[in-house]
């Protein structure tokens, strides 16, 4: 898959503000444990410095054949998500998320890794979650060949294609053509010999 300049179509903003006061109010309970303020306000400080350096670290791109996601300071994971695998992007708002305008992102595949209900990918702070979504997912559409004008498919068996295949699947269909006429050859010569 290359990752071509020309071949990206969108690219995800991260609202870090919102973010790291989403991550502060999960501080909120510390303070009340925690005797001594100026620990808190260090721990604070170095805390959102760390959070700046951690959302800077993602990313989310959009190819015209997958999501690519990069995220990391230390350890720098990327996952290429091809378009044609997700099955779903759905979008998460708690009553604290909503308070500081965050939505949380999650990517989910065909045959993906992880439990029931677990998200290949989560993403959280996404500008415009769902135009970000949208887009992910109309490009998912246009790759997968949803929505497609469909022909009526013909009862001859050597003739039979129901889709306009465009580029690689144009191949596969013609090579699965190919594929089919050899069987049909041989189990021809087969029957003679009988």
């Amino acid at each position: 898959m290359s990752n071509d300049a020309s071949d990206v179509l969108l690219e995800a903003r991260f609202d870090t503000d919102a973010i790291i006061t989403y991550r502060w109010i999960g501080l909120l309970p510390i303070c009340l444990f925690v005797v001594t303020i100026p620990f808190v306000i260090i721990a604070a400080i170095v805390y959102a410095f760390l959070l700046r350096q951690i959302v800077a670290s993602w990313s989310a791109t959009l190819t015209r054949r997958a999501l690519i996601v990069r995220k990391g300071v230390f350890n720098k994971t990327e996952k290429t998500i091809p378009l044609e695998k997700i099955t779903d992007l759905s979008t998460v708002e708690g009553p604290i998320m909503r308070f500081v305008g965050l939505k949380q992102l999650s990517v989910e595949t065909a045959g993906q890794t992880g439990g029931a209900g677990a998200a290949l990918v989560s993403l959280t702070g996404v500008v415009d979650t769902d135009g970000f979504r949208a887009r992910v997912l109309a490009q998912r559409d246009l790759v997968s060949g949803i929505g497609a004008p469909a022909e009526v498919a013909r009862p001859d068996r050597a003739e039979t294609s129901t889709v306009a295949p465009s580029g690689e699947l144009r191949e596969i269909a013609d090579t699965l053509r190919r594929i089919e006429r050899v069987i049909d050859q041989l189990a021809t010569r087969i029957d003679d010999r009988s």
